[in-house]
């Protein structure tokens, strides 16, 4: 690692930021629309943009690049000023409570939390994750660029053989291939860290403010706690590799949060504030959609008992009022319309892609049970993460007390969803989200997250003896009928008080502080686990020493590289952009890789030449300690073959030049 790569990737990180919240907060600006809420909602606005640009540019031939997405980008607020034209626009509320300038400081505080610990464990910016689903999407952003289509059209087309054109959400490849030239690895960390950074931190202190307003200073600890726990959207791609997956889970929050501001606080009744609202929505939905499904899902998920509690307020209104028809009508219609799009999501193509993987771990009924009661989630499971989430029940039930009622449902919803995945439920309500645990682990999160504050911010309030409801932290002083301070022959109340306070702070602090620390270690030892090429008690696709070959060997850039995708074939594809027969896993194979893998015992033999030809293949990559052992590929690292020159060989590794047809 040099400084000028480090350099090369701040500039890209800086960059990244500048398109990924630029174009959603002048279009958002435009219709009135500030605030935390505003940098909550941006980034999937702008996502939206880059998405449908990206459609819109394959369609027309043209090359995806940073000229298509300003394009889109300039769309996203072009429909801003539209909006404004037509006066569709938000009604202007007045400021919330918090500081800004402190909130500000927490969620940098937060986002720094959320990103330098990954960092520091990933070795630098041109790192490896070693985890399959980032080689995949490490060969998507090779694909883009050879391609030169990020349309979620076309992605699909890395899984088949034969090139065809398939559906793929690429709205995260999109962005991520806009970022100032780096290495492959490098825009893969930099894209990544800006998803599970600033959006998951704004959007966590969004959200809580939704679920208990009234607040100065829960949302600035929400937003420094959100770079704290394990279970988010950082753990997941670093874990797992989830990149688009854990990219759209950031954005939730934030889109959760506009979505209660509009359905509970604020309930806008004016025409144009309603066609804001709905044009909003169905960008917010664009960006979530064309990045990763199943996050539009959670937005529902979380959404639903407070969508369910405001029609059953707005019910019981109309009965009381004579309008019965309209009570019984109304919440009818739209629980037919929620549950037809199900019924239609659910026999879609897509829905069927997701529901048939195999979920996670099967845990006993009572240990799934005591991960969901204490916060000890299946992603990343710490004591840290345990201490501040365990209060969630307590935060849900304040809510309730004051008058919030739907978000003890929604915590009910998420947790029963957890469990069907955790217990390997065999009525798959967990199956839109991959049946696993993991992945729920975010999503349970981001609303425990928000509700464990507000729990923590009850219990210490009535710690420090701080007045509630009362804004400041300033003690009041008890005063005699004269003005002077009493003190009744004792040391003065205001005095003991103040120490009180003093003491529940900063000893809140220091825990958190504490929290930091433990968490930030853990969070480091586990990237480096998945990140450093020469550990061996985790599976590898290439060590150091075969990163250095692949990185170097001599090979004709036109020929193809035959190898299994488990080793480090796809590398070089995805690094140096040398063209490989299989690039990704689970490929659905043309005729021609169809007889070429099944009559392997010819591969170097005249036999073979047809199917070689018509690939393009001239080497074979062998590797005795691939990723993993697949029946389906394995044959591809034993074959023999007599004649066959060796190119290049390093670690458990070699290429092969196959004798000439």
């Amino acid at each position: 690692m040099t400084s000028t790569t480090v350099l090369a990737a701040g500039w890209a990180f800086a960059v990244g930021g500048v398109l990924l919240f630029a174009p959603g907060m002048l279009a958002l600006r435009l219709v009135r629309l500030r605030g935390l809420t505003l940098l909550a909602l941006a980034p999937v606005v702008s996502v939206a943009a880059y998405g449908i640009a990206a459609i819109g540019a394959a369609a027309l031939g043209v090359r995806w690049g940073l000229a298509p997405a300003l394009v889109g980008a300039f769309g996203a607020v072009a429909v801003g000023f539209a909006m404004r034209a037509m006066e569709a626009l938000f009604r202007p509320t007045p400021r919330s409570g918090e500081p800004r300038t402190l909130l500000g400081i927490a969620v940098v505080a937060g986002s720094l939390l959320a990103m330098v610990d990954v960092w520091a464990g990933t070795g630098g910016p041109d790192s490896v994750l070693q985890r399959w689903d980032a080689i995949y999407h490490l060969s998507a952003l090779r694909l883009v660029e050879q391609s030169g289509s990020a349309s979620s059209l076309t992605l699909g087309a890395l899984s088949y053989g034969s090139g065809q054109d398939a559906i793929y959400p690429a709205a995260w490849h999109a962005f991520a291939t806009l970022l100032p030239a780096v290495s492959p690895p490098a825009t893969l960390i930099v894209a990544a860290s800006l998803f599970a950074g600033p959006v998951w931190v704004l959007g966590c202190a969004a959200l809580v403010r939704e679920l208990l307003p009234g607040s100065r200073w829960v949302p600035m600890v929400t937003a420094v706690l959100a770079g704290v726990i394990t279970p988010t959207p950082s753990s997941l791609w670093v874990g797992w590799g989830h990149l688009p997956n854990a990219a759209a889970f950031a954005m939730v929050p934030g889109v959760v949060a506009f979505v209660l501001r509009m359905l509970v606080r604020e309930r806008p009744t004016a025409a144009g504030a309603r066609s804001a609202v709905l044009v909003v929505l169905l960008g917010a939905g664009a960006g979530l959609g064309l990045t990763h499904p199943n996050a539009f899902l959670a937005v529902v998920l979380l959404a639903v008992p407070a969508l369910a509690w405001v029609v059953a307020d707005f019910a019981r209104r109309w009965w009381q009022a004579g309008r019965r028809l309209r009570a019984v009508v109304v919440p009818v219609v739209l629980t037919a319309l929620v549950l037809a799009g199900a019924v239609v999501f659910l026999v879609s193509p897509l829905s069927a892609s997701v529901t048939g993987y195999t979920g996670s771990v099967v845990n006993p009924p009572l240990v799934a049970l005591a991960e969901i009661l204490t916060g000890w989630y299946s992603l990343w499971a710490t004591p840290s993460s345990a201490l501040v989430l365990f209060l969630a029940p307590w935060g849900a039930w304040l809510a309730h007390r004051r008058g919030r009622t739907w978000v003890l449902g929604a915590l009910l919803l998420v947790w029963v969803t957890y469990l069907d995945a955790a217990l390997g439920s065999p009525a798959g309500l967990s199956g839109l989200w991959y049946s696993s645990a993991a992945r729920l682990s975010v999503v349970a999160a981001m609303i425990t997250l928000p509700l464990g504050v507000i729990g923590w911010a009850d219990v210490l309030g009535r710690v420090g003896g701080f007045t509630p409801g009362r804004q400041s932290l300033r003690p009041r002083v008890a005063l005699g009928r004269t003005g002077t301070q009493s003190t009744g022959g004792r040391e003065p109340r205001g005095a003991r008080l103040l120490l009180r306070r003093l003491a529940t702070v900063w000893g809140t602090a220091l825990v958190v502080c504490v929290l930091a620390v433990t968490s930030s270690v853990y969070t480091t030892h586990r990237t480096e686990k998945v990140f450093d090429p020469d550990r061996t008690d985790e599976p590898r696709f290439a060590d150091s020493a075969e990163l250095a070959m692949i990185a170097s060997v001599d090979l004709d850039p036109d020929a193809r590289v035959l190898g299994s995708p488990f080793a480090g074939t796809p590398l070089l594809y995805s690094l140096r952009g040398q063209p490989v027969v299989f690039p990704v896993a689970g490929q659905v194979w043309s005729p021609q890789q169809t007889a070429l893998m099944e009559h392997l015992e010819n591969l170097g033999s005249p036999a073979s030449c047809p199917a070689r030809e018509a690939l393009g293949v001239r080497y074979l990559y062998q590797d005795s300690q691939p990723y993993q052992a697949s029946p389906r590929y394995q044959a591809l690292n034993e074959v023999q073959l007599p004649g066959a020159r060796l190119v290049a060989e390093a670690g458990t590794a070699r290429i092969l030049e196959l004798p000439p047809c």
